[in-house]
């Protein structure tokens, strides 16, 4: 498996057992929250050996926006192993609900962000991080 392979699928599996998580609060079961967890480490792990996300900021990013788009990347790969740490760690639900609700808010952001790099910068932003089959879509 490539490694574009592995962050598109660990991105939106790790959005959806972020999602499931959430729903469930605290009767997850324990295999939903170490599949979470194992899935956040592998992504940090080949982030970190990798030295960097996957995604570059592109020319047509310009001014502000260019050097934030790679520190906004970085922390949420931080936040990422966070709550996946904290998601089988941390025993009082509460703290972690906290947690993940702010992972998942922070990744609408990034997604609101890349929708609109996609659609008002013409950027192909999207194409980097959906699967080959969805391309023909945008």
């Amino acid at each position: 498996m490539t490694r574009r392979r592995f962050v598109i699928f660990a991105h939106w599996s790790t959005a959806f057992l972020l999602a499931v998580l959430l729903v469930k609060g605290p009767t997850a079961t324990i295999w939903l929250t170490s599949a979470f967890a194992g899935l956040t480490f592998l992504w940090f792990t080949s982030y970190v050996f990798a030295r960097g996300p996957l995604g570059k900021p592109g020319p047509k990013l310009v001014g502000v926006l260019k050097p934030i788009h790679r520190a906004r990347h970085h922390a949420l790969y931080l936040l990422i192993a966070a709550a996946g740490v904290a998601s089988v760690t941390v025993f009082e639900y509460h703290s972690t609900g906290r947690a993940l609700t702010v992972l998942l808010f922070l990744g609408l952001l990034h997604g609101l962000f890349h929708m609109w790099r996609h659609t008002a910068l013409f950027d192909g932003a999207l194409r980097t991080i959906l699967p080959k089959f969805m391309h023909g879509i945008l």
